[in-house]
């Protein structure tokens, strides 16, 4: 299977393409806000969501993939200026391997970022017209919808599952399928297209989601470029942590819950052999395995191309990248 690096090197002319996009679209007068926002630019990423939004537009139109170029880097706008948000909430001194907006520049200037960010993302998505605009902005919607149902579970012991994946669907899945469904109504797409494409990409963004909640456990600080166990210091019960709760010895679950509400220091250690004693990452894995399963089921809806092959791949590397560590 191929890694990531190698996808995007097949694909390295269009991330270079919306990377400058970008940088073009934040360029601003004021020389402070033009450098601090060039910074969260150039911090990089993988750029999934930019690229999802030209791979659907390409299996979904013979036009070029340029004409979906600003709604790919508006998404891409969108999705950074929530990282400054997160990181502002969770305190975080690092981000894709460097100090975090917040941390170097400070919250207030951090938040006036993140707020020139949208703004821009929506003039970018608005030159596709009212449907797409509304796209776009129900998917921003919704991410401050998971944003505040996840905060007001934060330490909640006794939080569901299907809490759990309200919040996700809303945080990532939904602007996955937000990603898909703009570029295929900007492609004229018919309907089956439209609905196939963003059906693969919602549950895409599910597998993504928990696949990166069992990293914040698993994954190493180099590779990730974050710290590990944020989303335990910070109170935030994902899937692996909601699933050890009630599937550990009452030993275990005590010094879990310990960890969350600070009566206990955060053993690193510790957790993950108890993580793994109650089977929580196995189940988690196989919760995001089904739902890439599902994405697949998707694509077998939609006329084959060389661009469908390179949404499949994609769908692989979710669940390739949490190999590593099993």
């Amino acid at each position: 299977m191929k890694s990531f690096l190698d996808w995007e090197l097949e694909l390295h002319s269009k991330v270079e393409e919306v990377n400058e996009k970008l940088l073009d679209t934040v360029r601003s007068e004021e020389p402070d806000l033009d450098r601090m926002a060039r910074y969260t630019i150039e911090a990089g990423g993988k750029r999934f969501r930019p690229l999802l939004t030209i791979l659907a537009y390409e299996s979904s139109t013979d036009e070029p993939y340029f004409k979906i170029l600003d709604l790919a880097a508006g998404y891409e706008l969108i999705h950074t200026a929530s990282l400054i948000h997160d990181d502002i909430i969770d305190n975080s001194p690092m981000r894709r391997g460097r100090p975090t907006l917040s941390y170097k520049e400070g919250i207030n200037n951090a938040i006036v970022v993140a707020d020139y960010l949208f703004a821009k993302a929506y003039e970018l998505g608005s030159r596709y017209g009212p449907v797409v605009s509304k796209v776009m902005a129900d998917a921003s919607s919704r991410l401050a919808e998971g944003q505040i149902l996840e905060a007001f579970n934060l330490g909640n012991l006794n939080i569901k599952e299907e809490t759990y994946y309200k919040i996700i669907e809303n945080k990532t899945a939904h602007f996955f399928e937000a990603c898909a469904k703009g570029a295929t109504i900007a492609a004229n797409a018919d309907l089956n297209t439209r609905n196939m494409l963003s059906g693969f990409a919602f549950n895409l963004g599910m597998a993504f989601q928990v696949t990166d909640d069992i990293l914040d456990i698993t994954g190493d600080d180099k590779y990730t470029g974050k710290p590990t166990f944020v989303d335990i210091k910070h109170d935030a019960l994902t899937l692996p942590i909601i699933y050890a709760l009630h599937n550990s010895e009452q030993a275990d679950r005590e010094k879990i819950i310990g960890m969350i509400n600070g009566s206990i220091e955060i053993d690193k250690d510790l957790l993950k052999k108890i993580f793994l004693r109650s089977g929580s990452l196995d189940y988690s894995f196989g919760i995001a395995k089904r739902f890439i399963t599902t994405a697949m089921e998707y694509l077998k809806g939609v006329t084959r191309s060389p661009d469908i092959d390179l949404l499949m791949e994609l769908a692989l590397m979710v669940i390739d990248r949490i190999e590593i560590y099993r």
